[in-house]
């Protein structure tokens, strides 16, 4: 069976830049769609329903899992997340922000070729970015986060091949296009 969708997958530690990174792709690479996820937490300030996630409840989410409309379901923090085959285009490189069990989850579905690209911060620069980007940080769930980060970012556990992204102060725009392009003409990593 041929494969049907190609997408590329961010992942990486909390505040890493992974969001930043998909904004900058779905503006300034053609023939790119972001993919948005389900989730069954509350949105953050700044966040914008229908554009950085879909905002469902238990019992909706627990649906569209029964009826195979998801193509992964992971759980962090207590909440759950998953990509709905209905957010995915054939005809672009649908881009979505994953976490390691997701993107195991999407290489094992025969209807998509993926890109894993690690997005890589200090850990000094992502707690520094957490606290700044709302106006008012709930600490206690930052470092809850920070915490889960240390056990799934077990780089020897990961089961597939993945590029890594600096994204320490600015990222290489240069190299993620070059990375981007060869996964568009082959449909296959590099």
């Amino acid at each position: 069976m041929d494969k049907k969708y190609k997408i590329i997958a961010l992942f990486g530690k909390s505040a890493s830049g992974k969001d930043t990174i998909l904004k900058w792709i779905l503006n300034n690479i053609k023939n790119t769609s972001g993919i948005v996820s389900y989730t069954t937490r509350q949105p953050r300030d700044y966040e914008i329903e229908g554009k950085d996630y879909y905002f469902i409840s238990n019992e909706l989410f627990t649906e569209k899992l029964l009826n195979k409309e998801l193509l992964e379901v992971t759980c962090f923090n207590d909440y759950f997340y998953g990509a709905g085959i209905d957010t995915l285009k054939e005809d672009k490189l649908n881009i979505g922000v994953f976490d390691v069990e997701g993107i195991n989850c999407l290489i094992q579905d025969s209807r998509i070729d993926i890109l894993p690209i690690y997005i890589d911060a200090t850990d000094k620069t992502r707690l520094l970015r957490s606290l700044t980007r709302e106006e008012n940080p709930n600490c206690e769930k930052i470092c809850k986060r920070y915490f889960v980060d240390e056990k799934e970012f077990n780089k020897e556990e990961w089961l597939f091949k993945y590029y890594i992204l600096n994204n320490e102060t600015k990222f290489d725009a240069a190299a993620l296009i070059d990375m981007i392009r060869a996964f568009d003409d082959s449909g296959r990593m590099g």
